[in-house]
């Protein structure tokens, strides 16, 4: 996790520019083995990038053309969108998005989320699929960074005080803010 020193405003258009909230889901274990979309994520290379914090280009080695991916953190979901037709065809599983999926637990990628402007190499213990990205709006960024860190995530108040530059006390304020407002939000 990183917390960089570049300059991060949370994206207003995104949800409305993508028609919604596209949350990512894993296939069936049993769909899963065997499926082109995940054997081409593991055997092809990806020689895509970031276009900016929401988005990737992939262009897998197979591919004629590169596919635009929304690929990041929201609330405790992870957000998946991809321009392709099988991404439409097989309810959101495609190459593109299993290539990311690949390479992220892999730590070859970094994932931005999307509210708080943290950086993840890999996906975080708090992570879950197929989650109300909008569950946490009532949050701010930094009630919802400390919430996902502290609460969920496991990470003691102190050493997450030192990580983002906070004193205790605010993280224990922020933690508390945060817990009013989810009221009662499981594990």
């Amino acid at each position: 996790m990183s917390l960089g020193s570049r300059s991060w405003q949370p994206s207003d258009d995104l949800p409305n520019r993508l028609g919604g909230s596209p949350t990512f889901s894993m296939p069936d274990p049993d769909e899963l083995t065997g499926s082109t979309p995940w054997e081409r994520a593991q055997t092809e290379t990806d020689s895509g990038g970031p276009i900016n914090d929401a988005e990737r280009m992939v262009r897998l080695s197979g591919s004629d053309y590169p596919h635009r991916v929304t690929w990041a953190l929201q609330g405790r979901t992870l957000l998946a969108d991809c321009d392709c037709k099988a991404h439409r065809f097989n309810d959101g599983w495609c190459s593109h998005v299993a290539s990311l999926w690949w390479q992220w637990t892999r730590g070859r990628i970094v994932v931005s989320h999307v509210d708080t402007g943290r950086d993840y190499p890999e996906p975080p213990a708090w992570l879950r699929l197929n989650d109300d990205p909008d569950r946490y709006d009532d949050l701010s960024p930094a009630e919802l960074d400390a919430y996902l860190t502290c609460e969920l995530g496991g990470m003691g108040v102190r050493e997450y005080a030192d990580m983002s530059g906070r004193a205790p006390g605010t993280v224990g304020n922020l933690l508390r803010w945060a817990r009013e407002s989810v009221g009662g939000v499981d594990r």
